[in-house]
């Protein structure tokens, strides 16, 4: 099934215990006189959060924002050139790992030595893993790689402040294939010169 589908029933079935629920609402005299509903917020004006626009008083819709969403790309590409501008070279692991692989170690002791000539620049170290396995497993153990970058860069002298962490486990891979070349590409820990 499709992310798409697995959304659209995710909805509907929100959609179904919203009209349930409010064909359940008791009416209930208050002490004022007043007639109330007895549902949590007895007598309460609805709420309204942030990024939401209340349609009706039962119906709440999720605002799209474009502007921050188009603000965020162009952060991305920012970054994505400031990285390579950078040469900075990415860590990477073995299978079921978060022990960074000794080839890597020399390149992100080059990585420290631009960091110290760099100060006024931070990082994101983005984790990621290969197609195998379940995706909450892949998100602990990406977070876990960029934690150890993020320990071998302090244990290098860098100021652990300028070093964020992330983790996109098995999404967002950089090779595609199906095979154990593609697969080493993608168990990396990503480095992402911040332009913010």
């Amino acid at each position: 099934m499709s992310r798409a589908c697995r959304t659209m029933g995710a909805l509907v079935m929100a959609g179904c215990v919203l009209v349930f629920a409010q064909g359940c609402e008791k009416s209930v005299q208050g002490t004022s006189g007043s007639k109330t509903t007895e549902q949590g917020l007895v007598g309460k004006a609805p709420v309204t959060l942030p990024g939401e626009e209340r349609v009706s008083d039962d119906i709440v819709v999720a605002k799209a924002e474009p502007e921050s969403a188009r603000q965020r790309a162009q952060e991305m590409q920012q970054e994505a050139a400031a990285t390579t501008g950078s040469g900075l070279q990415d860590a990477f692991f073995g299978f079921d790992s978060w022990t960074i692989a000794n080839g890597s170690k020399q390149a992100l002791g080059t990585d420290a030595q631009w960091l110290k000539a760099n100060e006024g620049k931070a990082l994101t170290i983005e984790g990621y893993c290969d197609e195998r396995g379940t995706q909450a497993y892949n998100l602990v153990l990406g977070e876990k790689r960029a934690k150890a970058v993020r320990n071998y860069l302090a244990d290098m002298g860098v100021d652990v402040k300028r070093l964020g962490v992330a983790s996109y486990g098995k999404d967002r891979p950089f090779c595609r294939e199906h095979t154990e070349d593609c697969y080493q590409q993608n168990r990396r820990g990503h480095l992402v010169v911040r332009v913010k």
